[in-house]
């Protein structure tokens, strides 16, 4: 397995690659993370698939990727797309979305924007809102970019607000920015600030898709039901047992059982 390879493609899309020269696999991290957050997946796969290739995505407004005026469903999917074109050219890719990045992963496999999909999983992807969840979701979108004094407080920071707590400071890195008094989080507030793709809009998102779709969420998620995933999506759902909603932190073995499931 070669040694991770920073690359930078698209429209300001920052990618990661590494892994084998087989079939290529692209991580698509949730809101507020970065695709550093896929690391764990990544070294156990390796265990089990040592020939799949994988590209770690920061999302657009996230991490080391350009901030944009468009995070719909469709302008993320763009500029990702134009990134992973850049990369693979015409080969297929497996694609593999958590929460954010699961919806993502099926805007880009709808076939319109030139990426060929072999393969989709998503994993605890939420389907459907509360009026206060939606009230919280607008209101974090116009908070002030808050400056820290240390890089090491803007690392805890984003640990903690992506999941990645305990994670290496050069992963927790790809979240951080040096700003003009101090350090504050890489990632656009405004990413919030439209509301979420209704359960219609999922519905039609996911009839759009011809590959295989793959569904999965923990049983000890908060915010994903799984009945209401099978419903909106129309695909059967694989529960990971003792799971939050981070499963590829909590449980990256379980997720690289699935991901290498999908490569067979």
């Amino acid at each position: 397995m070669t040694s991770p390879r920073p690359t930078q493609a698209g429209p300001g899309v920052h990618l990661e690659s590494g892994g084998g020269a087989g079939p290529t696999v692209v991580f698509l991290h949730g809101s507020a993370a970065s695709g550093a957050v896929w690391k764990p997946v990544t070294r156990e796969l390796a265990a089990r698939r040592p020939d799949a290739g994988w590209l770690l995505a920061d999302l657009p407004g996230h991490g080391r990727s350009r901030w944009q005026l468009d995070y719909s469903p469709d302008g993320y999917a763009d500029a990702v797309a134009a990134a992973v074109r850049g990369h693979v050219g015409e080969r297929p890719v497996h694609l593999v979305g958590h929460s954010l990045g699961g919806m993502i992963a099926l805007a880009l496999a709808d076939g319109a924007r030139g990426v060929s999909v072999a393969s989709v999983l998503v994993i605890a992807m939420k389907v459907s809102w509360t009026e206060e969840e939606l009230t919280r979701r607008a209101a974090a979108a116009t908070r002030p970019i808050r400056i820290l004094p240390g890089r090491e407080q803007a690392r805890e920071l984003f640990g903690r607000i992506s999941g990645m707590a305990g994670f290496a400071a050069a992963d927790l890195d790809s979240g951080v920015a040096v700003a003009e008094s101090g350090y504050r989080l890489s990632g656009d507030p405004r990413i919030t600030a439209a509301p979420p793709a209704p359960p219609a809009a999922l519905t039609a998102l996911t009839a759009r898709v011809a590959c295989p779709v793959r569904l999965a969420c923990g049983d000890r998620d908060p915010g994903i039901r799984y009945e209401e995933l099978v419903s909106v999506l129309g695909r059967p759902v694989t529960v990971l047992a003792n799971t939050g909603h981070n499963a590829h932190i909590e449980q990256p073995g379980l997720v690289a059982n699935l991901v290498d499931q999908a490569l067979r």
